[in-house]
């Protein structure tokens, strides 16, 4: 238990200090809420960024249309007239690029943010202003970020660094407890998270500290039948010893994997369809799993979720590791009568990418001061975590 120093005010006096709890905020659909000078915002739960930021509406609406900040879920942020931000234009900007060609800029501001029931004065944040579209489309969809990566020298300071210096939380030790299933993550994060645990902690690789990225040592992916046997593109038992660097990230909607690995899947899957031509010819497979035009994402036809293998990585290096099974609960959602979304995908520059799927399938707990994780099955849902 540590002692925060926030001036609250009761009966006009005001405590000096107040004990301190971990803070509990609620996940939907991989957003978290939080309020900036009271106006209530929806941030992405972000374990793979260091940059917070909001999305400024005049910028946005400027962009898109004036009143266009009402259709976005995560909303926006105006400067209220007790809190002007009238030279933002002219303030130092930091660029940001994400892997899927997203760009924006961003700029400092102080605000007075309120996460669950603690209010914190005088917070930088950062305020997005400058958007680019999705690569070969018109829509500008920019999400408002919390971030929970690892603070660079290059960069503001971070959410989880401006709030230990406060003393509004007493470590850099943050989890994620998620639904099993559903469309993004659902479920809760914990700020300070003091829980204790029998397991071993998962050091980060040396990456993280090169690259100031959460990632851990992964073996390369193995696919386990439906049946429990480890097979390979082949059939055959697998036997790799190298190992990858693999993000852990939990603004990641899809797992990314390899292109060769991806083709596994769709082999493993479509191999005892296809001992029946009457339920799929021979080099059909396009069939079951393709790439949606529309979103972007990859479907399955809902007759072959039945076939789909799960996935097993070994994380860490030995005896610092443990083996993770992610099962097709996980990485299915959205389904339909006839199809459901694949959250796996072939990586578009190499990179793997423990996304969503991960986060369905375990409790992470993050300890970005000492460089490490832990992975832990779920014992309940995450309604057991006093969701709204």
């Amino acid at each position: 238990m540590v002692c925060i120093h926030i001036a609250v005010a009761f009966g006009g006096a005001f405590l000096a200090s107040v004990e301190a709890e971990p803070i509990s905020l609620p996940i939907r659909q991989e957003l978290a809420p939080l309020e900036l000078d009271g106006q209530a915002l929806n941030l992405r739960v972000d374990s793979g960024t260091a940059r917070s930021f909001a999305i400024y509406g005049p910028a946005f609406e400027e962009l898109e249309g004036e009143g266009s900040c009402l259709g976005l879920l995560w909303g926006c942020y105006f400067c209220p007239t007790d809190n002007p931000c009238d030279d933002i234009s002219s303030r130092k900007r930091w660029r940001a690029t994400y892997v899927d060609g997203v760009h924006l800029e961003y700029v400092e501001h102080y605000v007075t943010s309120r996460l669950g029931n603690v209010t914190v004065p005088d917070f930088k944040f950062g305020l997005a202003l400058n958007f680019s579209r999705f690569p070969g489309t018109h829509r500008t969809e920019p999400l408002g970020s919390l971030a929970l990566s690892i603070g660079r020298s290059d960069i503001p300071e971070t959410f989880l660094e401006q709030l230990r210096m406060q003393e509004v939380i007493s470590s850099l030790v943050h989890s994620i407890r998620a639904e099993k299933r559903g469309y993004f993550v659902t479920g809760n994060l914990t700020l300070d998270d003091t829980t204790t645990s029998d397991l071993s902690p998962i050091p980060f690789s040396s990456h993280s500290r090169r690259c100031k990225k959460i990632t851990a040592l992964s073996s390369p992916l193995s696919l386990l039948d439906v049946y429990g046997n480890r097979q390979d593109r082949d059939g055959e038992v697998e036997m790799k010893q190298t190992h990858v660097v693999a993000f852990i990230d939990s603004g990641a909607s899809p797992l990314d994997i390899s292109d060769v690995e991806f083709k596994s899947i769709v082999e493993v899957t479509a191999a005892p369809m296809t001992r029946d031509e009457r339920v799929l010819s021979p080099g059909s497979s396009e069939e079951l799993i393709w790439e949606d035009p529309d979103s972007g994402f990859y479907m399955i036809t809902t007759a072959a979720v039945p076939h789909l293998p799960a996935l097993a990585y070994y994380v860490g290096e030995q005896p610092h590791g443990m083996e993770i099974r992610i099962q097709p609960k996980h990485y299915l959602s959205e389904c339909d009568q006839s199809r459901c979304q694949l959250d796996i995908a072939p990586s578009p520059d190499g990179r793997i990418s423990l996304g969503h799927p991960l986060f369905r399938a375990y409790d992470v707990k993050f300890d970005l001061s000492n460089y490490q994780l832990y992975l832990s099955p779920h014992v309940k849902n995450a309604e057991a975590f006093a969701l709204p």
